[in-house]
């Protein structure tokens, strides 16, 4: 898995990226360009501050503290995450993440853990490795360099994206139909936070009729109105996917038919 804040220095045709919701540094938050310029690959997302919401949480100086962690962790549970993750250095998942779990009452199984430890290698941290941590992580950032890169790459198990075994939680998810008709608008409300990308399918294949055409725009508190223009929806390609620039703050999508409105589009938030 490869991370950075910079879209530039992302390689393509690795397994996995990661990304940010938040933050000001390069190109945060980056976490919908993983997603849409990397399809087919897994993603995570990071949060750098404990008030908003993401796949993972960043421990270090300048973000989050370990203190944050307990809160945080169990709003990511109730919207549904199945295993939240925490990334921290080595020394400071040793030192103080695994004692503020243990203080909060979180199992290893219901948590990844993904440690970061330069300068030994590709490995993921733990007894057997490193020695550096008395368990074993989930997965181990170990360079700040990849392919001599500003790129992050990290090793992880091989369940690192699987939810807990032997639990399968079906998702909430919002999904509907847009209205038809030439210019025909359909308005989507997002609560804030719980969700990062929405998606749009059509039956324009099996009617044998033009793909559908779309003018979405998708509003964020703050940044305001981020617009995409002429997204083509063909039901012989699958699903038509956009990620939100802000997920965390993301509150409506505002979408207008710009074909003749006549072929059936469904859309689900998730």
């Amino acid at each position: 898995m490869f991370d950075t804040a910079q879209n530039n220095q992302f390689p393509p045709g690795a397994q996995a990226y990661a990304a940010y919701v938040d933050g000001s540094v390069g190109d945060q938050p980056n976490f919908a360009y993983i997603v849409t310029t990397f399809p087919k690959a897994y993603h995570l997302s990071i949060a750098l501050f404990p008030g908003n919401n993401a796949d993972a949480l960043d421990v270090e100086p300048g973000a989050a503290s370990p203190g944050d962690v307990p809160a945080w962790y169990a709003r990511q549970k109730s919207r549904g995450v199945q295993r939240p993750c925490v990334y921290a250095s080595v020394s400071t998942m040793a030192g103080s993440i695994l004692p503020v779990l243990g203080q909060g009452n979180i199992a290893r199984d219901e948590v990844r853990l993904w440690s970061a430890h330069y300068g030994l290698g590709e490995h993921i941290c733990g007894p057997a490795s490193c020695g550096a941590i008395s368990i074993e992580m989930d997965g181990t950032q170990w360079t700040s360099n990849a392919l001599g890169l500003n790129l992050d790459q990290s090793l992880l198990l091989d369940n690192f994206f699987d939810t807990k075994p032997g639990s399968i939680v079906e998702a909430e998810l919002q999904s509907g139909q847009l209205n038809n008709g030439s210019h025909a608008l359909t308005a989507i409300s997002v609560a804030p936070g719980t969700a990062h990308r929405v998606a749009f399918g059509c039956d324009n294949g099996v009617k044998g009729r033009p793909p559908a055409n779309l003018r979405v725009a998708i509003y964020s508190t703050g940044p305001g109105w981020n617009v995409y223009k002429d997204v083509i929806v063909d039901g012989n390609k699958g699903l038509r996917v956009i990620a939100f620039p802000n997920p965390a703050k993301t509150g409506v999508i505002s979408v207008i038919r710009a074909d003749d409105g006549q072929v059936d589009v469904g859309y689900v938030v998730y």
